[in-house]
């Protein structure tokens, strides 16, 4: 199976909460100072698309502020908010590039976050099927229903939350714990990918080149936010303090992406637990990271669905059904919860907060296959739509390893 095979291909668009719609007011207000714009972009990460607008409209990047990072290869549709005191006049109603466009709803009190998110709606094509795969994402699919037409899912992070770590030379995170900053920095910022692209690309490539010879890596790449990193180490300064030069964003996706992987760890035990102990068996999928599996809806009791598991971190306290798997866990991996910890560095940190065991997607559908005309077509070559609706941070690629692919 095949997903993204044009930015069309995968589309997404952001759902607000009743509360978030409540709060536009037609009129700027002194209590809403904060122009709330939908933004519609194709094939741009969210972070790109921020720093294009600030470019083109001429106000700081510090201005703008995006409910959710929504994905490069994709359509898609989110809510972004501007500080309106960053225009000289009034904000603009629209504006549109071939990659990007606004269009204004109105003013809002506060700037845009992960809170005014509600769902993410989803409509992907997924490709290179045959007639067996085609009929066997549905038969996953009515077994994963629980009757409602809603689909239960385990809630694993999806390869894209793991950043750096998908190159194979381990986490940015797990260095940190060890206090190697040296390692850290280069995994987070000198250690090239296939699918780098651009700035990021040259960066990479510049720092794997010339690591240790700082001047002439700053020589072989030009602006950029990670560049401060670089001329601490140009200047004489420890790894530890040009890690802390980082970029704040890059900083704590680092330590996310590591708790990440922890996470998933534990809740992959879990969910071969209850597969096994209902007899039930579940869907497999091969994953960089380790197996993903999913029990069928019948094996989730109503305490699972409603079953909360702690982010990995020196606060978390777990339930007693699973101490013996966070210690087999943690043991394989080498740390100890009050270890994940950064010697030296108050931020990042490994913060607290749950998340959920169970995603679950809501108005389900998959429409009749159709012949894939990027492959000739023919009952080999077919492509299957899917659409649903999921909870903010789950993850639609996940849902689509759990159906087959």
């Amino acid at each position: 199976m095949t997903i993204r095979r044009t930015p069309h291909d995968f589309r997404v668009e952001e759902r607000q909460t009743a509360d978030f719609r409540a709060s536009i007011s037609a009129d700027r207000l002194p209590s809403h100072p904060f122009a709330a714009y939908t933004l519609e972009k194709i094939s741009l990460a969210t972070p790109d698309a921020l720093a294009f607008i600030a470019n083109t409209l001429k106000i700081p990047r510090t201005a703008i502020a995006a409910a959710g990072l929504k994905d490069r290869h994709a359509v898609t549709t989110q809510v972004v908010t501007i500080d309106s005191t960053a225009f000289r006049g009034r904000p603009p109603q629209r504006f549109e590039t071939e990659s990007w466009r606004l269009s204004r709803l109105g003013f809002v009190p506060r700037a845009a976050d992960a809170g005014i998110i509600e769902r993410n709606a989803f409509t992907i094509v997924v490709r290179g099927l045959d007639r067996w795969h085609a009929d066997e994402l549905v038969r996953r699919a009515s077994l994963l229903d629980d009757g409602s037409g809603t689909l239960l899912f385990v809630n694993y992070f999806g390869d894209q939350r793991f950043g750096s770590a998908r190159h194979g030379k381990g986490f940015v995170g797990r260095a940190l714990v060890e206090g190697d900053f040296e390692r850290a920095l280069q995994l987070a910022i000198g250690t090239p990918a296939r699918k780098d692209s651009g700035a990021v690309r040259t960066l990479t490539r510049a720092l794997a080149t010339h690591w240790g010879d700082w001047n002439a890596a700053l020589a072989a790449f030009g602006k950029m936010p990670e560049r401060g990193a670089i001329e601490v180490l140009a200047r004489g300064g420890s790894f530890l303090d040009a890690f802390a030069a980082l970029p704040k964003f890059t900083q704590e996706i680092c330590v996310e992406a590591y708790q990440s992987h922890l996470w998933n760890a534990i809740t992959r035990e879990l969910a071969h637990a209850i597969s096994e102990a209902t007899a039930q068996r579940a869907f497999e999928a091969e994953d960089l990271f380790g197996p993903m599996i999913f029990p069928r809806a019948a094996a989730i009791t109503p305490a699972f669905l409603a079953f909360p598991i702690p982010m990995p971190s020196p606060r978390a306290v777990y339930h007693e059904c699973l101490s013996e798997i966070v210690a087999g866990v943690l043991a394989d991996e080498g740390v100890a919860l009050e270890s994940l910890r950064i010697p030296g560095l108050a931020r990042p940190y490994f913060g607290g907060g749950d998340r959920p065991f169970v995603a679950t997607a809501r108005a389900f559908r998959i429409e009749p296959p159709v012949p894939d005309e990027f492959a000739g077509g023919g009952s080999a070559n077919l492509a299957c739509t899917v659409s649903f609706e999921l909870p903010r941070g789950a993850y639609a690629t996940v849902l689509l390893r759990a159906l087959g692919q």
